[in-house]
Protein backbone atom coordinates (compact mmCIF):
# COMPACT_ATOMS: atom_id res chain seq x y z
CA UNK A 1 0.00 0.00 0.00
CA UNK A 2 1.80 3.31 -0.81
CA UNK A 3 1.64 6.30 1.55
CA UNK A 4 -0.77 8.12 -1.00
CA UNK A 5 -3.26 5.15 -0.45
CA UNK A 6 -2.69 4.86 3.32
CA UNK A 7 -3.03 8.66 3.81
CA UNK A 8 -6.83 8.94 1.96
CA UNK A 9 -7.75 5.74 4.11
CA UNK A 10 -6.97 7.34 6.85
CA UNK A 11 -8.52 10.86 6.14
CA UNK A 12 -11.97 9.07 4.74
CA UNK A 13 -11.72 7.42 8.17
CA UNK A 14 -11.27 10.49 9.90
CA UNK A 15 -14.53 12.53 7.56
CA UNK A 16 -17.12 8.96 7.85
CA UNK A 17 -16.42 8.53 12.23
CA UNK A 18 -16.79 12.48 12.54
CA UNK A 19 -19.99 12.52 10.34
CA UNK A 20 -21.00 8.90 12.89
CA UNK A 21 -20.41 10.87 15.75
CA UNK A 22 -22.20 13.91 14.82
CA UNK A 23 -24.84 11.55 13.82
CA UNK A 24 -24.19 10.21 17.49
CA UNK A 25 -24.33 13.44 19.28
CA UNK A 26 -27.80 14.53 17.58
CA UNK A 27 -29.09 11.10 18.90
CA UNK A 28 -28.45 11.93 22.50
CA UNK A 29 -29.43 15.77 22.38
CA UNK A 30 -32.80 14.60 21.25
CA UNK A 31 -33.42 11.17 23.37
CA UNK A 32 -36.61 13.35 25.02
CA UNK A 33 -37.58 14.33 21.73
CA UNK A 34 -40.89 13.61 20.22
CA UNK A 35 -41.33 11.65 17.02
CA UNK A 36 -37.36 11.54 16.59
CA UNK A 37 -35.98 8.51 15.21
CA UNK A 38 -32.58 8.05 15.76
CA UNK A 39 -29.97 7.96 13.26
CA UNK A 40 -28.51 5.22 12.21
CA UNK A 41 -24.60 5.10 10.68
CA UNK A 42 -23.89 2.87 8.10
CA UNK A 43 -20.09 2.35 6.99
CA UNK A 44 -20.03 1.58 3.39
CA UNK A 45 -16.19 0.70 1.99
CA UNK A 46 -15.03 2.12 -1.24
CA UNK A 47 -12.71 0.27 -3.30
CA UNK A 48 -10.82 0.31 -6.61
CA UNK A 49 -9.98 -2.77 -7.95
CA UNK A 50 -6.64 -4.51 -6.73
CA UNK A 51 -6.58 -1.98 -2.93
CA UNK A 52 -8.49 -0.33 0.01
CA UNK A 53 -9.66 2.93 -1.04
CA UNK A 54 -10.84 4.11 2.26
CA UNK A 55 -14.33 4.09 3.82
CA UNK A 56 -17.81 6.39 3.74
CA UNK A 57 -21.00 6.46 6.33
CA UNK A 58 -24.17 7.13 5.48
CA UNK A 59 -26.41 8.67 8.29
CA UNK A 60 -30.44 7.33 7.52
CA UNK A 61 -33.14 7.11 9.93
CA UNK A 62 -33.69 4.16 12.13
CA UNK A 63 -35.99 1.69 10.51
CA UNK A 64 -39.57 0.85 12.38
CA UNK A 65 -41.45 -1.90 11.62
CA UNK A 66 -44.17 -0.40 9.10
CA UNK A 67 -46.94 -3.08 10.75
CA UNK A 68 -45.80 -1.78 14.26
CA UNK A 69 -46.24 1.58 13.08
CA UNK A 70 -49.40 1.42 11.10
CA UNK A 71 -50.87 -0.30 14.46
CA UNK A 72 -49.77 2.97 16.36
CA UNK A 73 -51.63 4.60 13.97
CA UNK A 74 -55.34 2.63 14.48
CA UNK A 75 -54.47 2.70 17.91
CA UNK A 76 -54.16 6.45 18.24
CA UNK A 77 -57.28 6.62 15.95
CA UNK A 78 -59.37 4.84 18.47
CA UNK A 79 -58.18 6.19 21.56
CA UNK A 80 -59.31 9.92 20.04
CA UNK A 81 -62.81 8.56 18.93
CA UNK A 82 -63.60 6.82 22.55
CA UNK A 83 -61.71 9.67 24.57
CA UNK A 84 -63.95 12.23 22.90
CA UNK A 85 -67.43 9.88 23.36
CA UNK A 86 -66.45 9.27 27.05
CA UNK A 87 -66.11 13.10 28.00
CA UNK A 88 -69.20 13.94 26.57
CA UNK A 89 -71.41 11.55 27.64
CA UNK A 90 -69.70 12.03 31.57
CA UNK A 91 -70.87 15.61 31.38
CA UNK A 92 -74.04 14.33 30.78
CA UNK A 93 -73.80 12.16 33.36
CA UNK A 94 -72.54 14.58 35.79
CA UNK A 95 -76.05 16.69 35.47
CA UNK A 96 -78.00 13.58 37.27
CA UNK A 97 -75.58 14.50 40.07
CA UNK A 98 -73.57 11.77 42.03
CA UNK A 99 -75.61 8.82 43.77
CA UNK A 100 -75.47 10.50 47.07
CA UNK A 101 -76.72 13.61 46.06
CA UNK A 102 -80.36 12.87 44.78
CA UNK A 103 -80.55 15.36 41.75
CA UNK A 104 -81.41 13.27 39.34
CA UNK A 105 -84.43 13.97 37.71
CA UNK A 106 -85.88 10.29 38.73
CA UNK A 107 -84.67 11.25 42.33
CA UNK A 108 -86.60 14.54 42.22
CA UNK A 109 -89.61 13.07 40.90
CA UNK A 110 -89.97 10.38 43.72
CA UNK A 111 -89.35 13.25 45.84
CA UNK A 112 -92.77 14.75 44.07
CA UNK A 113 -94.79 11.76 44.47
CA UNK A 114 -93.92 11.82 47.79
CA UNK A 115 -94.97 15.17 48.35
CA UNK A 116 -98.42 14.56 46.16
CA UNK A 117 -98.86 11.67 48.68
CA UNK A 118 -98.34 14.41 51.96
CA UNK A 119 -100.72 16.66 49.90
CA UNK A 120 -103.39 14.07 49.51
CA UNK A 121 -103.56 13.89 53.48
CA UNK A 122 -103.94 17.86 53.57
CA UNK A 123 -105.83 19.04 50.34
CA UNK A 124 -106.48 21.99 51.66
CA UNK A 125 -103.32 23.08 53.15
CA UNK A 126 -102.27 25.89 50.64
CA UNK A 127 -98.69 25.29 51.56
CA UNK A 128 -99.25 21.45 51.08
CA UNK A 129 -99.95 22.24 47.79
CA UNK A 130 -97.01 24.70 47.27
CA UNK A 131 -94.55 21.86 48.46
CA UNK A 132 -95.97 19.52 45.96
CA UNK A 133 -95.71 22.00 43.16
CA UNK A 134 -92.06 23.23 43.82
CA UNK A 135 -91.23 19.56 43.97
CA UNK A 136 -92.56 18.57 40.16
CA UNK A 137 -91.01 21.75 39.21
CA UNK A 138 -88.12 20.82 41.10
CA UNK A 139 -88.62 17.10 39.08
CA UNK A 140 -88.72 18.42 35.54
CA UNK A 141 -86.09 20.87 36.13
CA UNK A 142 -83.93 18.14 36.62
CA UNK A 143 -85.41 17.05 33.31
CA UNK A 144 -84.25 20.43 31.54
CA UNK A 145 -81.03 20.27 33.03
CA UNK A 146 -80.29 16.87 31.31
CA UNK A 147 -81.43 17.74 27.85
CA UNK A 148 -79.70 21.39 28.03
CA UNK A 149 -76.39 19.24 29.31
CA UNK A 150 -77.03 17.25 26.07
CA UNK A 151 -77.56 20.09 23.52
CA UNK A 152 -74.69 22.01 25.45
CA UNK A 153 -72.78 18.76 24.27
CA UNK A 154 -73.96 18.85 20.54
CA UNK A 155 -72.85 22.19 20.70
CA UNK A 156 -69.94 21.79 21.66
CA UNK A 157 -69.19 18.92 19.44
CA UNK A 158 -70.01 21.20 16.13
CA UNK A 159 -67.48 23.96 17.28
CA UNK A 160 -64.89 21.40 18.10
CA UNK A 161 -65.16 19.21 14.59
CA UNK A 162 -65.13 22.75 12.75
CA UNK A 163 -62.02 23.04 14.63
CA UNK A 164 -60.43 19.54 14.02
CA UNK A 165 -61.33 19.63 10.46
CA UNK A 166 -59.31 22.88 10.08
CA UNK A 167 -56.48 21.51 11.90
CA UNK A 168 -56.96 17.78 9.54
CA UNK A 169 -56.47 20.27 6.80
CA UNK A 170 -53.30 21.96 8.01
CA UNK A 171 -51.92 18.49 8.32
CA UNK A 172 -52.57 17.55 5.14
CA UNK A 173 -50.79 20.05 3.64
CA UNK A 174 -47.45 19.99 5.49
CA UNK A 175 -47.36 16.76 5.21
CA UNK A 176 -47.75 17.39 0.97
CA UNK A 177 -45.05 19.87 1.64
CA UNK A 178 -42.54 17.88 3.41
CA UNK A 179 -42.79 15.26 0.84
CA UNK A 180 -41.41 17.79 -1.65
CA UNK A 181 -37.98 17.52 0.23
CA UNK A 182 -37.71 14.25 2.68
CA UNK A 183 -36.19 12.37 -0.18
CA UNK A 184 -32.84 14.52 1.33
CA UNK A 185 -33.38 15.26 5.07
CA UNK A 186 -33.58 12.86 7.69
CA UNK A 187 -35.00 16.35 9.53
CA UNK A 188 -38.10 16.31 7.39
CA UNK A 189 -39.07 12.52 8.10
CA UNK A 190 -39.34 13.48 11.18
CA UNK A 191 -41.76 15.78 10.89
CA UNK A 192 -43.55 13.94 8.64
CA UNK A 193 -43.97 11.36 11.38
CA UNK A 194 -44.79 14.10 13.77
CA UNK A 195 -48.08 15.65 11.15
CA UNK A 196 -49.23 11.63 10.87
CA UNK A 197 -48.92 11.04 14.56
CA UNK A 198 -51.12 13.45 15.21
CA UNK A 199 -53.21 13.14 12.41
CA UNK A 200 -53.97 9.61 13.44
CA UNK A 201 -55.73 10.99 16.74
CA UNK A 202 -57.99 12.93 14.22
CA UNK A 203 -59.01 10.51 12.00
CA UNK A 204 -58.31 7.11 11.32
CA UNK A 205 -55.35 6.89 8.28
CA UNK A 206 -53.88 4.25 6.31
CA UNK A 207 -50.08 5.08 5.51
CA UNK A 208 -47.95 4.48 2.06
CA UNK A 209 -43.85 4.76 2.04
CA UNK A 210 -41.93 4.85 -0.64
CA UNK A 211 -38.20 4.48 -0.18
CA UNK A 212 -36.92 7.73 -0.49
CA UNK A 213 -39.32 8.52 2.80
CA UNK A 214 -42.44 10.21 0.80
CA UNK A 215 -45.91 8.80 2.07
CA UNK A 216 -49.40 8.66 0.64
CA UNK A 217 -51.76 9.62 3.27
CA UNK A 218 -55.38 7.83 2.37
CA UNK A 219 -58.35 7.09 4.68
CA UNK A 220 -59.35 3.99 6.52
CA UNK A 221 -61.79 3.06 3.02
CA UNK A 222 -59.08 4.49 0.88
CA UNK A 223 -60.16 7.96 -0.27
CA UNK A 224 -56.72 9.98 -0.88
CA UNK A 225 -56.03 12.51 1.42
CA UNK A 226 -52.45 13.50 0.83
CA UNK A 227 -48.90 12.59 -1.45
CA UNK A 228 -46.31 14.10 -2.70
CA UNK A 229 -48.34 15.34 -5.81
CA UNK A 230 -51.51 17.29 -4.26
CA UNK A 231 -53.87 17.48 -0.89
CA UNK A 232 -57.17 17.16 0.04
CA UNK A 233 -59.06 19.30 2.64
CA UNK A 234 -61.96 18.29 4.75
CA UNK A 235 -65.11 20.16 5.39
CA UNK A 236 -67.98 20.51 7.77
CA UNK A 237 -71.59 20.90 7.67
CA UNK A 238 -74.14 21.11 10.82
CA UNK A 239 -77.45 21.19 10.72
CA UNK A 240 -79.90 18.26 11.93
CA UNK A 241 -77.17 16.03 10.96
CA UNK A 242 -73.55 16.96 10.70
CA UNK A 243 -71.87 15.85 7.42
CA UNK A 244 -67.71 15.63 6.44
CA UNK A 245 -66.69 16.36 3.06
CA UNK A 246 -63.69 15.72 1.04
CA UNK A 247 -62.13 18.20 -1.88
CA UNK A 248 -59.32 18.19 -3.41
CA UNK A 249 -56.91 21.31 -3.35
CA UNK A 250 -54.74 22.57 -5.90
CA UNK A 251 -51.51 23.62 -4.53
CA UNK A 252 -50.71 26.23 -6.80
CA UNK A 253 -53.98 28.31 -6.50
CA UNK A 254 -55.51 26.73 -3.25
CA UNK A 255 -58.56 26.19 -5.15
CA UNK A 256 -60.97 23.11 -4.16
CA UNK A 257 -62.92 20.80 -5.75
CA UNK A 258 -65.47 18.87 -4.32
CA UNK A 259 -65.05 14.93 -4.07
CA UNK A 260 -68.03 14.08 -2.07
CA UNK A 261 -70.33 16.11 0.30
CA UNK A 262 -70.50 13.40 3.22
CA UNK A 263 -67.45 11.10 3.61
CA UNK A 264 -68.86 10.40 7.09
CA UNK A 265 -68.91 6.60 6.67
CA UNK A 266 -64.84 6.60 5.41
CA UNK A 267 -63.89 8.59 8.68
CA UNK A 268 -64.85 6.46 11.98
CA UNK A 269 -62.04 6.81 14.10
CA UNK A 270 -60.04 9.59 15.78
CA UNK A 271 -61.91 12.34 17.57
CA UNK A 272 -63.37 13.33 13.97
CA UNK A 273 -64.63 10.13 13.77
CA UNK A 274 -66.17 10.25 17.56
CA UNK A 275 -67.69 13.70 17.08
CA UNK A 276 -69.58 12.89 14.23
CA UNK A 277 -70.69 9.34 16.20
CA UNK A 278 -71.55 11.98 19.06
CA UNK A 279 -73.20 14.34 17.02
CA UNK A 280 -75.45 11.95 14.94
CA UNK A 281 -75.55 9.08 16.82
CA UNK A 282 -74.99 8.89 20.43
CA UNK A 283 -76.18 12.42 22.23
CA UNK A 284 -79.39 12.51 19.73
CA UNK A 285 -80.09 8.95 21.42
CA UNK A 286 -79.69 10.03 24.74
CA UNK A 287 -82.06 12.85 24.37
CA UNK A 288 -84.96 10.88 22.61
CA UNK A 289 -84.59 8.68 25.87
CA UNK A 290 -84.79 11.21 28.01
CA UNK A 291 -87.69 13.37 26.00
CA UNK A 292 -89.45 9.88 25.96
CA UNK A 293 -89.48 8.90 29.94
CA UNK A 294 -90.28 12.77 30.46
CA UNK A 295 -93.02 13.01 27.92
CA UNK A 296 -94.84 9.85 29.01
CA UNK A 297 -94.97 11.22 32.69
CA UNK A 298 -95.80 14.21 32.08
CA UNK A 299 -98.65 12.71 29.93
CA UNK A 300 -99.75 10.80 33.18
CA UNK A 301 -99.82 13.75 35.04
CA UNK A 302 -101.84 15.31 32.57
CA UNK A 303 -104.21 12.53 31.96
CA UNK A 304 -104.75 11.69 36.18
CA UNK A 305 -104.97 15.88 36.70
CA UNK A 306 -107.70 16.50 33.75
CA UNK A 307 -110.35 14.51 36.12
CA UNK A 308 -109.27 16.75 39.43
CA UNK A 309 -111.19 19.83 40.73
CA UNK A 310 -111.03 22.27 43.28
CA UNK A 311 -111.80 21.89 46.47
CA UNK A 312 -115.83 22.61 46.10
CA UNK A 313 -115.88 22.65 42.49
CA UNK A 314 -117.83 19.67 40.28
CA UNK A 315 -116.16 19.94 36.50
CA UNK A 316 -112.64 18.97 36.34
CA UNK A 317 -110.22 21.36 35.81
CA UNK A 318 -108.89 21.92 31.95
CA UNK A 319 -105.51 23.53 32.91
CA UNK A 320 -102.95 21.32 32.11
CA UNK A 321 -100.42 20.31 35.08
CA UNK A 322 -97.32 19.68 32.60
CA UNK A 323 -96.29 21.64 29.25
CA UNK A 324 -93.83 20.75 27.01
CA UNK A 325 -92.45 24.04 25.40
CA UNK A 326 -88.83 24.52 23.31
CA UNK A 327 -87.60 21.14 23.86
CA UNK A 328 -88.22 21.38 27.94
CA UNK A 329 -91.13 20.49 30.37
CA UNK A 330 -92.25 22.75 32.33
CA UNK A 331 -95.39 22.91 35.32
CA UNK A 332 -97.60 25.14 34.06
CA UNK A 333 -96.91 28.84 35.01
CA UNK A 334 -100.10 30.05 36.33
CA UNK A 335 -100.30 27.14 38.87
CA UNK A 336 -96.50 27.57 39.64
CA UNK A 337 -97.29 31.45 40.22
CA UNK A 338 -100.40 30.46 42.38
CA UNK A 339 -100.06 26.79 43.83
CA UNK A 340 -103.59 27.43 45.36
CA UNK A 341 -104.59 26.64 42.07
CA UNK A 342 -103.31 23.50 42.21
CA UNK A 343 -106.62 21.14 41.42
CA UNK A 344 -106.20 18.42 44.15
CA UNK A 345 -109.78 17.12 44.92
CA UNK A 346 -111.97 14.45 42.86
CA UNK A 347 -115.66 15.44 42.03
CA UNK A 348 -117.94 11.91 42.22
CA UNK A 349 -121.22 11.18 41.15
CA UNK A 350 -121.62 14.68 39.90
CA UNK A 351 -121.01 16.40 43.14
CA UNK A 352 -118.10 18.93 44.13
CA UNK A 353 -114.95 17.74 45.64
CA UNK A 354 -115.22 18.41 49.07
CA UNK A 355 -112.94 19.97 51.59
CA UNK A 356 -110.80 17.10 52.78
CA UNK A 357 -111.19 15.36 49.50
CA UNK A 358 -107.44 14.81 48.58
CA UNK A 359 -108.43 11.99 45.63
CA UNK A 360 -106.64 14.00 42.76
CA UNK A 361 -103.79 14.25 44.63
CA UNK A 362 -103.84 10.67 45.66
CA UNK A 363 -104.23 9.50 41.96
CA UNK A 364 -101.52 11.68 41.03
CA UNK A 365 -99.55 10.11 44.08
CA UNK A 366 -100.27 6.62 42.58
CA UNK A 367 -98.40 7.27 39.18
CA UNK A 368 -95.15 6.61 41.18
CA UNK A 369 -95.70 2.56 40.10
CA UNK A 370 -96.96 3.22 36.91
CA UNK A 371 -94.82 1.82 33.65
CA UNK A 372 -94.36 5.96 32.55
CA UNK A 373 -92.54 6.55 36.10
CA UNK A 374 -90.58 2.87 35.79
CA UNK A 375 -89.36 4.49 32.55
CA UNK A 376 -87.80 7.27 34.06
CA UNK A 377 -85.57 5.34 36.27
CA UNK A 378 -84.57 3.28 33.60
CA UNK A 379 -84.19 6.48 31.68
CA UNK A 380 -81.35 7.44 33.95
CA UNK A 381 -79.98 4.02 34.21
CA UNK A 382 -79.70 4.05 30.76
CA UNK A 383 -77.55 7.10 30.81
CA UNK A 384 -75.25 5.66 33.25
CA UNK A 385 -74.63 2.37 31.53
CA UNK A 386 -73.74 4.46 28.46
CA UNK A 387 -70.93 6.47 30.65
CA UNK A 388 -69.71 3.49 31.85
CA UNK A 389 -69.72 1.45 28.51
CA UNK A 390 -67.96 4.83 26.94
CA UNK A 391 -65.20 4.92 29.73
CA UNK A 392 -64.49 1.67 29.90
CA UNK A 393 -63.94 1.29 25.98
CA UNK A 394 -61.95 4.50 26.33
CA UNK A 395 -59.60 3.15 28.90
CA UNK A 396 -59.39 -0.42 26.35
CA UNK A 397 -58.48 1.97 23.69
CA UNK A 398 -55.96 3.54 25.78
CA UNK A 399 -54.19 1.22 27.08
CA UNK A 400 -53.59 -0.60 23.51
CA UNK A 401 -52.34 2.54 22.26
CA UNK A 402 -49.83 3.03 25.30
CA UNK A 403 -48.58 -0.34 24.53
CA UNK A 404 -47.86 0.43 20.95
CA UNK A 405 -46.63 3.69 21.45
CA UNK A 406 -43.73 2.43 23.73
CA UNK A 407 -43.17 -0.77 21.58
CA UNK A 408 -42.49 2.09 18.71
CA UNK A 409 -40.04 4.32 20.66
CA UNK A 410 -38.16 1.10 21.97
CA UNK A 411 -37.79 0.29 17.78
CA UNK A 412 -37.43 4.11 16.72
CA UNK A 413 -35.98 5.85 19.77
CA UNK A 414 -33.12 5.94 21.66
CA UNK A 415 -31.24 4.13 23.82
CA UNK A 416 -29.04 6.17 26.20
CA UNK A 417 -26.56 3.26 26.98
CA UNK A 418 -26.32 2.52 23.23
CA UNK A 419 -25.19 5.63 21.72
CA UNK A 420 -22.86 6.27 24.30
CA UNK A 421 -21.04 3.33 23.59
CA UNK A 422 -21.42 4.22 20.25
CA UNK A 423 -19.79 7.48 21.30
CA UNK A 424 -16.89 6.04 22.56
CA UNK A 425 -16.28 3.60 19.69
CA UNK A 426 -16.41 6.26 16.62
CA UNK A 427 -14.25 8.43 18.87
CA UNK A 428 -11.80 5.73 19.06
CA UNK A 429 -12.15 5.05 15.61
CA UNK A 430 -11.52 8.44 14.81
CA UNK A 431 -8.43 9.11 16.92
CA UNK A 432 -6.93 6.33 15.51
CA UNK A 433 -7.14 7.12 11.68
CA UNK A 434 -5.48 10.42 12.96
CA UNK A 435 -2.93 8.56 14.20
CA UNK A 436 -2.23 7.08 10.90
CA UNK A 437 -2.70 10.58 9.01
CA UNK A 438 0.02 11.28 11.78
CA UNK A 439 2.11 8.67 10.74
CA UNK A 440 1.97 8.50 7.66
CA UNK A 441 2.96 12.74 8.01
CA UNK A 442 6.28 11.30 9.83
CA UNK A 443 6.94 9.00 6.98
CA UNK A 444 7.17 11.53 4.22
CA UNK A 445 8.82 14.08 6.64
CA UNK A 446 11.91 11.43 6.41
CA UNK A 447 11.82 10.64 2.83
CA UNK A 448 11.88 14.30 2.24
CA UNK A 449 14.78 14.41 4.57
CA UNK A 450 16.47 11.62 3.16
CA UNK A 451 16.23 13.72 -0.29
Amino acid sequence: MSLTVALNTAVSGLFANQSAIAATSENIANVNTANFARRESTFVTDAIPGQFAGVSVEITRAGVNRFLQSAGYDSASDAGATSVVAQAIARVEASLGTPGEDLSFANKLDEAFGALALLSAAPSSVAAKAVAVNALDAAFGAVNRTLSAVDSEITAADARLQSQTARVNTLLEEVFNLNQIVSGSNGAGDEIDARLNELSKLIDINVTRADDGRVTVATSSGQLLANAGGYAALGFTGGGSAAISLSNVDPASGGQTLVSANINSDITGGEIGGLIALRNTELPALRQIVENAARGIATELNNVYAGNASVGVTAPTTTPLITETGGGFFVNQAILGDPAQFAAARPTGGGPGGANDGAGAAALAALSTSGAANNVATAVTQIGAAARIATDANATAASFASEIETRLASEGGVNLDEELSNLILFQRAYNANARVIAAVDELYQSLLNIL
